[in-house]
């Protein structure tokens, strides 16, 4: 509210004008508060003022007030405190007492659920992609035995064979990791509702995640690399 009325300049002691359901009003800026998450964790920050309620009408929403209590001891030990005091003055008033903390993992309770299922997701999908290339990579191995078998009775060592296939994955890797890239950025403007306080274009994600896939990957295509250096070029031969 402060950067929005006065920019860069100090706020305090300025006048500003509110208008509301009790007329125009002139307030004065006494100090600057944090801001705060009030709807919910993930929601824009919007503008507010804390104002003083005295000498306001009664309307319908006074009868709810919120006391913010900073004490060292134990909410147990205050909150019988806290009713008795209450109860002193109107016994028929309700009185419920929250710690901060209950209050912010309540708010939080929803993204935490939704990011615990987006990260089963991820998890499924890694191992679903590390799963899959390893099937592949042993599949295109499997039907390059005739062409790896004359290969290396043409002189190709298995430091060779090793080398090409691993490229030849690599480079299937190389373009799944950018079409992947890609979608990703498109995806993440639709999750950013579900992430608090990161980018959906966090530099650390995109690359980080493709890092670890990229060595998964690699581990994937190594095994069965290694499996097709071992081919026999005589058998080989002999079948065809």
């Amino acid at each position: 509210m402060a950067a929005k009325l006065f920019g860069n300049k100090d706020p305090v002691g300025k006048h500003f004008g509110t208008t509301g359901i009790h007329g125009n009003a002139t307030s004065v800026v006494v100090g600057i508060a944090d801001n705060v998450k009030n709807n919910g964790l993930t929601a824009e920050t919007e503008p507010e003022i804390y104002s003083l309620r005295r000498n306001v009408p009664v309307d319908w929403d006074s009868n709810r007030f919120v006391v913010i209590l900073n004490s060292v001891m134990p909410a147990k030990t205050v909150e019988p405190w806290v009713h008795s005091a209450i109860a002193s003055v109107d016994s028929t008033v309700p009185a419920e007492v929250e710690v901060l903390n209950q209050t912010v993992n309540r708010m939080a309770d929803r993204p935490r659920f939704e990011t615990a299922l987006l990260t089963l997701f991820a998890f499924t999908g890694l191992a679903l992609a590390i799963v899959g290339l390893y099937g592949l990579m042993v599949f295109l191995t499997t039907q390059r035995t005739r062409e790896i078998g004359i290969r290396m009775a043409l002189g190709a060592t298995r430091e060779n064979i090793l080398r090409l296939i691993t490229l030849d994955g690599l480079r299937m890797v190389s373009v799944g990791a950018a079409i992947g890239l890609a979608s990703a950025l498109m995806i993440s403007r639709l999750l950013k509702t579900l992430i608090f306080h990161i980018s959906p274009a966090d530099p650390l994600t995109f690359v980080l995640v493709p890092t670890v896939l990229s060595v998964v990957a690699l581990i994937a295509i190594l095994i069965p690399a290694r499996a097709g250096t071992r081919v026999d070029p005589a058998s080989t031969l002999r079948a065809e």
